[in-house]
């Protein structure tokens, strides 16, 4: 199914555009974003990149043969994620050791292990796409508004670089074919993780944003 992507995509449209427009991603563009903020964006996300590796590795068990070579460089390169958010929190006095998930941040991890260990590997591999393209995307809506050289370069770089493009164009090549030949059913619950997975995302900016925390 060459296109089912775009179905995802057109049935995320309004969620998209809340996504790309949200003032985390202005405020990052136009170098207003305060430091508190972004730095409160970089302990959570450095801890759910932490949740995402066993949620990958979950996916790498039930994977076709010839995608688990994949899988095991995707698990090298959340490794190197975390590597980047600990040089960037360590050039920037951010403190990455015991911070508490938000609850966004814990509810979003806990959607992600649930739905690897409960749900079809074309539906886990769906939420895996909607995460990485909405990064993508983000980033490159940020990239492409950069007002200033950012003191947060190089977190723009790392989601807006070739071998990331290459990466997510992989994973929708990937969920197509996945499609191809499933029952209407289990492509309506591809597409309910979707939409579930693109409001996260939303979330996670507005979670940073407002540097939730756990009210009680």
């Amino acid at each position: 199914m060459d296109n089912f992507h775009q179905r995802l995509l057109s049935q995320a449209q309004d969620i998209w555009s809340a996504i790309l427009n949200h003032h985390f991603l202005k405020m990052t563009a136009e170098g207003s974003i305060p430091d508190k903020t972004f730095k409160t964006w970089i302990q959570q996300d450095y801890v759910f990149v932490q949740e995402a590796i066993p949620f990958v590795a979950v996916l790498l068990a039930k994977a076709p043969i010839h995608l688990r070579p994949i899988f095991i460089q995707i698990l090298s390169g959340l490794d190197r994620e975390l590597e980047l958010f600990r040089r960037n929190a360590a050039a920037h006095g951010v403190n990455l050791e015991n911070v508490t998930p938000s609850p966004t941040c814990y509810s979003f991890s806990q959607f992600l292990m649930t739905t690897a260990y409960n749900s079809s590997f074309a539906e886990s591999f769906t939420v895996l796409y909607a995460a990485e393209k909405a990064y993508l995307d983000s980033w490159m809506e940020v990239k492409n508004n950069l007002k200033i050289q950012s003191p947060w370069q190089e977190f723009i770089d790392n989601w807006t670089n070739e071998e990331f493009q290459q990466f997510v164009n992989w994973l929708t090549s990937t969920v197509n074919e996945l499609a191809t030949g499933k029952p209407e059913g289990e492509l309506r619950r591809m597409e309910e993780l979707f939409l579930i997975t693109a409001r996260y995302e939303y979330l996670f900016w507005e979670m940073a944003a407002t540097e939730e925390i756990w009210p009680v």
